[in-house]
């Protein structure tokens, strides 16, 4: 049984299921990692019919103990989700005839952390973000029109990050989501401000970051070298830029602007997510 094999196998598998693209990657590559982790301590085991019970659980043993790129601990939720890969990896080696047990029936999945409340942003906190990023040149335009797009709807960095130029309607002031979580798709508002920027950052800075490339990759938000963001370099550039500039102290990523949304969530409107403008909070453009 070649495991690399085997993982590509499970790759499809995943996608035949409708599983979106960042949950085949994901979950590809924990069960390569998991293979990684029987290459260093069982070197023995070459294929995944011979991963007993007591391998799992050592293996669920070493990520409590395993370090992040900070020298910190895995958090319950990083060792569940892999803890959960690992197990549906395991139920696709079943299915297709690979394995005759799941030795993955002993996994416990840690309890998860409650959410850490000091990353969430006020409004007074969300406001002085979007005052202090002043477009004065093509990139602060641009990272004006990201928080504000975080601010207006509340939209995941992923779904942020996956937006084409052609899903942003200015004239309607909405974005259009395409095969957003659970390959759902959806319509949001954005409100006035937002839309004031989106058309500012089309017309004054996007072209400034494709800089003459040849094929413009078609997606709304650029870096300085023309390509896509992904949820790291965003955290890594983008919100970190604007944090500075607002010498906010709080740990800030993209996600914090989510789960401030959150908190606009009309319960007797339907779960409906108002943009800042619908509600009425007062600020300088």
């Amino acid at each position: 049984m070649n495991i690399e094999n085997v993982i590509k196998e499970f790759r499809d598998y995943l996608e035949s299921c409708h599983c979106s693209p960042r949950t085949v990657e994901t979950y590809g590559s924990y069960a390569k990692r998991f293979a990684g982790f029987l290459k260093e301590h069982y070197p023995r085991i070459t294929s995944f019919d011979r991963v007993s019970k007591d391998v799992i659980l050592d293996f669920q043993s070493y990520l409590a103990h395993t370090k992040d790129r900070r020298g910190q601990c895995l958090s319950n939720s990083t060792q569940s989700l892999i803890l959960r890969a690992v197990r549906k990896f395991f139920r696709f080696l079943i299915k297709r005839d690979l394995i005759l047990k799941d030795p993955t029936t002993v996994i416990t999945c840690p309890k998860e952390e409650q959410r850490v409340t000091r990353k969430i942003l006020s409004e007074n906190e969300v406001l002085d973000l979007l005052n202090a990023t002043k477009p004065r040149d093509p990139l602060s335009i641009r990272n004006r029109a990201i928080i504000e797009l975080f601010y207006a709807c509340g939209i995941r960095t992923s779904e942020l990050c996956s937006l084409r130029v052609q899903d942003v309607d200015l004239k309607e002031q909405t974005v259009t989501i395409v095969n957003g979580k659970g390959g759902k798709s959806r319509i949001l508002p954005i409100g006035q401000y937002c839309t004031h920027y989106l058309e500012l950052y089309l017309e004054k800075a996007r072209k400034h970051m494709l800089k003459g490339k040849q094929q413009d990759p078609g997606f709304l938000f650029l870096s300085q070298r023309g390509r896509p963001f992904n949820k790291s370099t965003i955290n890594a550039t983008v919100i970190k830029s604007v944090v500075r500039n607002a010498k906010l102290k709080k740990p800030i990523s993209a996600y914090s602007f989510r789960h401030y949304a959150e908190r606009r969530i009309m319960p007797n409107d339907g779960g409906k997510v108002f943009s800042g403008d619908e509600l009425g909070f007062s600020r300088s453009a």
